[in-house]
């Protein structure tokens, strides 16, 4: 099997942790004219997107008139639903059929050029799932872009990475677009989308090094390879956590660690104080603004005030109160499991590929590399060899490629700055 159709089989939905891709392949093949195979020829586009804003960018549909979309083959409904949108007056409510899944699209009367630019919506879902944008030209062939939706949200826009390419689309003659959403055997589940957009893709792959939970494996064991490369990575810390010194016990940094870290170039972020994840809310009680902000406090009189700018949601889960609290007090924060996204048309839901195994770094930075876009790798507890050789296979592949002006490696200060759409 060669790279591209390694790729394109799903290792880069099942590094970002989007298991429940996995089970909708046989469904793929009804929607594919002519059973187009996985020799993806397609050459990405190479103009420079950072320099000049793509004109296909913004709300592309807002979805005030659904006649132009359909249930395909009547996999899934649906329908208007005026008591939940993102803007105007209405969102699109999306059911499955009997087997778990929903598809619906929408044809278009010309061809539109997507080569430099990324599609994302605005959703929420009855529950945690994984929903797909499909582009497809008039042969069937298309490109699919990836993103996890989770439960009881607001609906908001979603930065969706590229995932998948079927056969040897055109990028610049696509005539349909597909929203595809597997809840598996759940028939019950719902998705409510709005604000179907594009955002610039990047002029060439960029790439972020970030570590979530402030292990002490970050400062033994990252540090040193990171600078043996001369690369800087990201560490998002649980403040409270910190430990005073290597007396106290605990698998944690301690505070001069960290200060080694920030001497040698790492952002040093928040993971809120306690690096608890915030899906439970309740369990924190008058304590949640105080976990996630006074982080902050903490970083600006260590004397880290860049860092204080970015969050990373522990575990990417999180909801409605949590969420709204980090926008309100964050540049930047990080949750998503999605390679390669474009610019961050909601700079509060950044993506992540999280914990890859050996192996499977080296293509994910292939497919960056060759799609474009933004793809930020996180480590946690680096705490046994697989682990450890990961890493070690990332940080010498991402040289090369950096090294070879393949690949730019970021920071989240330069995302920020300049690669966040806004309208």
């Amino acid at each position: 099997m060669d790279r591209r159709s390694y790729l394109a089989s799903g290792l880069l939905v099942a590094l970002a942790g989007c298991t429940e891709l996995g089970s909708t392949d046989e469904a793929d093949a009804e929607d594919d004219p002519g059973e187009a195979d996985d020799d993806n020829d397609h050459e990405p586009n190479g103009d420079d997107t950072d320099s000049e804003t793509p004109g296909l960018t913004g709300t592309f549909d807002d979805f005030e008139d659904l006649d132009e979309w359909e249930a395909f083959q009547g996999i899934g409904s649906i329908e208007a639903d005026t008591d939940r949108s993102y803007s105007g007056s209405q969102s699109a409510h999306l059911e499955p059929d009997e087997e778990g899944q929903v598809r619906v699209r929408r044809s278009l009367d010309e061809p539109i050029d997507v080569s430099d630019v990324v599609p994302g919506i605005a959703m929420t879902a009855e529950d945690r799932s994984i929903v797909r944008i499909q582009l497809q030209d008039e042969d069937g062939d298309y490109i699919e872009y990836s993103q996890q939706v989770l439960g009881d949200m607001p609906l908001a826009r979603k930065n969706f990475g590229v995932t998948r390419i079927r056969g040897d689309p055109d990028l610049s003659e696509v005539i349909v677009l597909q929203v595809i959403c597997w809840f598996g055997d759940d028939s019950d589940g719902e998705l409510w989308i709005d604000d179907f957009h594009f955002v610039p893709n990047t002029d060439s792959g960029k790439v972020m090094l970030q570590f979530h939970g402030g292990y002490e494996t970050h400062y033994t064991e990252a540090l040193p390879l990171l600078e043996e490369y001369d690369l800087t990575g990201t560490t998002f810390v649980p403040t409270d956590r910190i430990r005073a010194d290597v007396a106290v016990e605990g698998d944690r940094l301690t505070r001069d660690q960290v200060g080694e870290l920030a001497d040698a170039g790492w952002t040093i972020g928040s993971q809120s104080a306690s690096g608890s994840q915030l899906s439970d809310t309740e369990s924190y009680g008058d304590d949640l603004e105080s976990n996630i902000t006074d982080p902050i406090d903490w970083l600006e009189d260590e004397g880290y005030d860049d860092g204080a700018r970015f969050f990373a949601f522990p575990g990417s889960t999180y909801t409605e109160q949590p969420y709204e609290l980090v926008q309100e007090n964050y540049d930047l924060a990080f949750a998503g499991n999605a390679p390669a996204q474009g610019y961050a048309g909601n700079p509060h839901l950044c993506s992540l590929a999280t914990s890859p195994d050996p192996g499977e770094a080296t293509e994910l930075l292939d497919w960056t590399a060759e799609w474009g876009g933004i793809t930020s790798i996180a480590f946690y507890q680096i705490d046994d060899e697989s682990v450890l050789t990961a890493l070690e296979e990332t940080v010498s592949y991402l040289s090369e490629l950096e090294e070879a002006g393949e690949i730019e490696v970021i920071t989240p200060a330069e995302m920020a700055d300049n690669y966040v759409y806004s309208e």
